[in-house]
């Protein structure tokens, strides 16, 4: 019995690693009506229900994993990963840390420590992780992929390159890394190769909410109405949270400097369009973002794939 357990777990895996989430949920409901007691199936069951966006009952299996085995590191990362859907930053580092004491160097729990720090704004600690989770199995693509990320956040692009290409090299359909270059070479303008990146993702998960998001991001920056926010959003977004308080109020000063400058020297005429064009900045960049929410919302009504492709 404990054989079929396990082959219908590592069934479940396979069928998560390809993004069927109801049948992984399904082979998971059937090794626990032959073990209701399997603390493994429960978390891994977790997983997948919160993949599923089922918060609450994906709770409630973590949380009975962990009553199950409560020295279990997957039952941890389980219940951590349900706590970073709620926020509860707290909790989630609590769980993540007594996974990782339970299986030091484990890469997919660094690197979920390293997410959970990145949302929290603990950006210091975050690349520390990654490379740890690196050096401890250099040829896992996901962990290429979070640090390829983790500088194209920083704005470091030039490396973000460098390391989306070494995780496909590894893996050439990983997710994150595909989308990752698609983004950057959206910033280079390279439209069309961002888009295949996006399809490539969506051959695999029709529905992949950050594919489908970069296909948004493609359209937004074809469009004339949308594609000055975008690149003000692109350069505007990355970065800390510092940086982004900087360039506000440097923006800001620079309006208020200019006006003061045009009335000292006659030019009411001139201060007057400059507080329109500031106007017309301000409403544009409080539209823009609605504006590309509805467009995404079109991109995600039609969840499937042209036969071409």
């Amino acid at each position: 019995m404990f054989r079929d357990i396990d082959k219908l777990i590592e069934r479940a895996y396979t069928q998560l690693r390809h993004q069927d989430l109801h049948g992984a949920i399904e082979t998971l409901r059937q090794a626990l009506t032959l073990d209701a007691d399997n603390a493994h199936a429960h978390a891994l069951l977790a997983i997948c229900l919160h993949d599923q966006k089922r918060v609450h009952a994906a709770e409630y299996e973590a949380r009975a994993a962990l009553a199950l085995n409560p020295e279990f590191p997957f039952a941890h990362y389980a219940m951590a990963i349900v706590s970073i859907a709620q926020r509860r930053f707290k909790l989630a580092e609590q769980h993540l840390n007594a996974a990782l004491a339970l299986d030091p160097g484990n890469p997919a729990m660094l690197r979920s420590l390293a997410h959970l720090y990145g949302l929290w704004g603990r950006r210091r600690e975050v690349l520390p992780l990654l490379e740890k989770a690196r050096d401890a199995e250099p040829d896992d693509a996901d962990t290429w992929a979070a640090l390829a990320e983790h500088h194209r956040d920083a704005r470091d692009f030039k490396q973000a390159e460098v390391l989306a290409l070494r995780a496909l090299e590894i893996d050439p359909e990983n997710a994150d890394a595909l989308l990752t270059m698609g983004y950057l070479l959206l910033a280079r303008g390279e439209t069309q190769d961002a888009k295949e990146h996006a399809l490539i993702v969506l051959r695999n998960n029709a529905v992949h909410a950050g594919a489908i998001q970069l296909l948004g991001a493609v359209k937004a920056r074809q469009s004339p109405l949308l594609g000055l926010w975008w690149r003000f959003n692109s350069f505007f977004g990355g970065g800390s949270m510092t940086r982004r308080v900087v360039l506000l109020i440097g923006i800001y000063l620079a309006y208020r400097a200019s006006m003061i400058a045009l009335n000292d020297f006659g030019y009411q005429q001139a201060g007057t369009w400059a507080q329109f064009a500031w106007l017309g900045f301000c409403v544009y960049t409080w539209v823009g973002p609605a504006v590309f929410q509805k467009q995404l919302r079109k991109e995600l009504a039609p969840a499937s794939l042209s036969a071409k492709y």
